[in-house]
């Protein structure tokens, strides 16, 4: 199992983030340090070459960048090898945490993944494994995990108490990136014994995590095996079939075989660890990325917050230029499970709808303002105007040489509104200036935090 946990980060939290990441000894991750191929998943391998080559350049420079400072998924992993249990009502479990990740990304996001590993029990059991581990919050009386004598009402309770106590230090809790509300993606892979094909409904039965009922019985939340079949139809990924089939649905990709998974099936665990775990990290960035910018366009008063909606276009197109890309895997394998994701994730239909709303406030700003320069130009045109019928031809012989004030108080009603003209039209145009310059110096300074926290290629490589 690898079990994603989704987060925001604070503003300008990427770099202190990393640092701590550091101080608690996590490791940065990178495809070129070869030793790192057998570190992190309970004896198997990655092999990092194949997963390179697995994604289109521009892909892997974003999800593998070459230093440290690169904009894209920075990963930090650490080596667990620690023994757990979990107690339900109906089962006990024991496991073992393998290794932790900690990704931060660009937009203020960033993953946790957790690779744990659990052996010789029932179908059942195993569902019922991912659905209690992938909570966020415990629910009373229904399940504890042990450690060590030590019980936590969740799995994430444990790694913030005992490995990264500092860590939600460095969350912004009012940006909700929950897929589903109070629980974790899961990402599982599961050998069955003593079959020769995949039973489809056992594999619905996993991807929607139905394990026991309310009397500790196994069971199915369909009744009709066309509903069922209807619901695995699009989103089943069958190339290996019969003795491999996956299935990718909003809250896990799961994937069942009836191979034995030993340490030389490199194929699997590759495919696991390695080509499906990346591809489903970029879908999940590409989803979070949308749902963020939906979050802060909803928050928006329209007449009041221009430079938001400046800043979500800019986030728009710096993700649609940078990040969001037709194709990603290189190979055919790769391109097919690469939109079962997106397809179960409606990631296209998501960037429509965000795009569509964006671009509709755009329309109705350069109509705004359309009207604010037609106003502004009638303003001036009535200043020049008036201005050259009374003004320079009323009093601008007294401002000649020493200015006399005595002048001032002979003047009549056509002179002092010609006065009032010439020196309330400099004080327009000066703070016209003013603010001209002003909202100058906050698109350079706006422009550069954004680029700061969007685009992976905004420095200049030597």
């Amino acid at each position: 199992f690898q079990f994603i946990f989704p987060f925001s980060l604070k503003a300008n939290a990427s770099r202190t983030v990393i640092d701590y990441l550091q101080d608690i000894n996590f490791t940065l991750f990178r495809l070129d340090d070869v030793d790192l191929e057998n570190a992190y998943y309970g004896g198997f391998r990655l092999n990092h070459r194949e997963v390179e080559n697995y994604f289109l350049p521009l892909t892997a420079n974003i999800l593998f960048p070459i230093a440290q400072l690169e904009k894209g998924f920075q990963r930090y992993s650490k080596k667990l090898n620690v023994d757990g249990q979990l107690n339900t009502e109906h089962s006990t479990i024991p496991f073992k945490i393998h290794s932790i990740d900690i990704i931060t990304c660009p937009f203020g996001l960033g993953f946790l993944t957790l690779r744990i590993e659990i052996q010789t029990i029932s179908f059942t059991q195993s569902i019922e494994f991912a659905e209690c581990l992938r909570k966020i919050k415990g629910e009373p009386n229904s399940f504890e995990i042990d450690f060590d004598g030590c019980t936590y009402p969740t799995i994430i309770n444990f790694i913030v108490s005992r490995l990264c106590q500092q860590l939600p230090n460095f969350f912004n809790n009012d940006e909700v990136l929950f897929l589903e509300k109070e629980k974790m993606f899961v990402q599982s892979l599961l050998s069955i014994e003593g079959t020769e094909s995949i039973n489809l409904v056992d594999l619905y039965r996993f991807g929607t995590l139905c394990g026991y009922d309310s009397t500790g019985k196994p069971y199915v939340n369909a009744n009709n095996s066309e509903f069922i079949l209807h619901c695995l139809q699009g989103y089943t990924y069958d190339r290996f079939a019969p003795t491999s089939n996956y299935l990718t649905q909003q809250n896990c990709l799961v994937g069942l075989t009836t191979s034995e998974i030993t340490a030389h099936s490199c194929s699997q665990t590759q495919r696991f660890y390695g080509f499906y775990y990346y591809a489903l990290l970029l879908s999940l960035f590409h989803k979070l990325v949308l749902l963020k910018i939906a979050n802060s366009y909803s928050a928006i008063h329209i007449e009041q917050d221009k430079q938001k909606i400046e800043s979500l276009l800019y986030q728009l197109n710096s993700f649609t230029s940078n990040y969001f890309y037709t194709v990603y895997p290189l190979t055919s394998e790769g391109q097919e499970i690469f939109k079962l994701i997106r397809k179960s994730f409606r990631i296209d239909q998501l960037y429509a709808n965000t795009k569509e709303i964006l671009f509709s406030l755009v329309k109705y700003e350069d109509n705004n303002v359309a009207k604010n320069d037609s106003m502004l130009l009638l303003v001036l045109t009535l200043y020049t105007v008036i201005c050259g019928i009374f003004s320079m031809n009323l009093f601008t012989h007294d401002l000649q040489g020493n200015i006399k004030l005595d002048h001032f108080k002979s003047y009549n009603p056509f002179e002092y509104f010609a006065v009032f003209i010439v020196f309330s039209g400099i004080i327009v145009v000066g703070t016209l200036a003013i603010k001209g310059i002003t909202q100058w110096y906050q698109n350079i300074t706006n422009r550069k935090k954004w680029v700061r926290n969007t685009v992976w290629s905004s420095k200049k490589k030597n």
